[in-house]
């Protein structure tokens, strides 16, 4: 998952987001969505819905209707917009950013105001600094499989009863925590299963640590205070995920989470 923050454009409530050094035309866009803030102040004449609308300006567009929403505007909130299509489209032809054009007619006499100020522009308070647009898009590599990387480690497949990685989709709604992460909805968490027998902890390769090997030669011999411990079957590596959540002032983070993924699993 890619966040990008957008910068001013050089047209009237425009925005652009560079996206020149990710992806390539290689690429396939799973999702890609705008987020934008409306600002309703207190003396807003707004009785209902209002539409926002975004409009994909220069490079070899004059003007294109890519995305557009019916909001409440009698409350400040983000919204999201779907640019899937746009953005890969533009990876495709290798341009190097997304120029946007937000617009809003009831906004103007209504007392509503779309964040488009990036942080560090002269009159954005810190309320619009923290608010302003992004771009959150998910890739996938769109290379041959045979390409790609040979998996590591041992995948549980039914027939496997030995230490192994068995896939597992965590749901955060499922468990109470769609509420304040924003993306993603959910992620591929995976776990370990199977037994330990001696041959296999003992292998250097599907080992936790050297530390563990040793301990395992221990076990094997009966030695004590080892021949009564048994061996585990545990995450041996672990990947972080980028994720997008709500903080305790409501304000959006994006943050790396460490060892949220397991990729490989091993007896310690």
């Amino acid at each position: 998952m890619l966040i990008f923050f957008c910068a001013t454009g050089d047209l009237p409530n425009t925005v652009t987001f560079d996206i020149s050094e990710e992806g390539g035309s290689s690429s396939l866009v799973q999702q890609a969505n705008i987020w934008i803030f409306l600002n309703v102040s207190k003396g807003s004449r707004a009785k209902g819905k209002v539409t926002l609308q975004l409009d994909r300006v220069g490079g070899d567009v004059v003007e294109e209707n890519i995305s557009e929403k019916m909001v409440d505007g009698r409350r400040s909130g983000w919204h999201t917009f779907d640019v899937t299509r746009s953005v890969q489209a533009l990876l495709d032809s290798g341009q190097p950013s997304l120029r946007l054009r937000v617009s809003c007619s009831p906004c103007v006499d209504g007392g509503l105001s779309p964040i488009l100020a990036p942080a560090g522009a002269v009159r954005a308070g810190p309320r619009d600094q923290s608010h302003r647009p992004f771009l959150m898009v998910v890739l996938r590599s769109g290379e041959d499989p045979a390409q790609r990387r040979v998996k590591r480690g041992l995948e549980c497949d039914g027939k496997v009863h030995v230490c192994c990685k068995r896939q597992f989709y965590v749901n955060f709604r499922d468990i109470g925590w769609s509420d304040w992460i924003i993306a993603p909805s959910g992620y591929h968490a995976n776990y370990c299963e199977g037994d330990c027998p001696n041959h296999v902890a003992s292998l250097g390769g599907s080992s936790l640590s050297f530390h563990s090997a040793v301990i395992n030669h221990y076990r094997m011999r009966g030695y004590g205070p080892f021949q009564n411990m048994r061996s585990c079957c545990v995450p041996t590596r672990l990947r972080a995920m980028s994720m997008l959540y709500y903080n305790e002032e409501q304000k959006i983070i994006k943050k790396d989470i460490h060892n949220m993924i397991v990729e490989e699993c091993g007896c310690s």
